[in-house]
């Protein structure tokens, strides 16, 4: 069985088992973004369009759940700070990078 890859918006254990989460920079990111398929599961329409502008990649918003399996990965970006309630929607101008961008792997 082939893995699967995923794009988080956050780094969620989906289930029990072993992961593996590691830092990565945006070009590594980028890489990961063109070198297979995998599926958003990014829920918020703003994050997505920043996620997209800072990897080059249209990600698509998926307000699904994902189990991963062992043997999957998830690129993540995590948020750097907590986003008051006032401004949540807002748009996030393109020029700032307000991830921290990661790999989780499902060992």
């Amino acid at each position: 069985m082939s893995k699967k890859r995923y794009i988080l918006n956050s780094a969620v254990i989906t289930g029990p088992g072993n992961y593996n989460y590691e830092i990565i920079g945006a070009d590594e990111a980028k890489r990961w973004v063109q070198s297979n398929e995998w599926e958003s599961f990014v829920g918020y329409e703003e994050t997505a369009d920043a996620l997209g502008l800072l990897l080059g990649a249209e990600i698509p918003v998926n307000r699904g759940l994902v189990i991963m399996g062992t043997g999957d990965e998830a690129l993540v970006a995590r948020l750097q700070t907590r986003i008051p309630p006032s401004e949540k929607g807002s748009v996030v101008p393109h020029t700032a990078q307000p991830f921290e961008l990661g790999l989780l792997k499902k060992t």
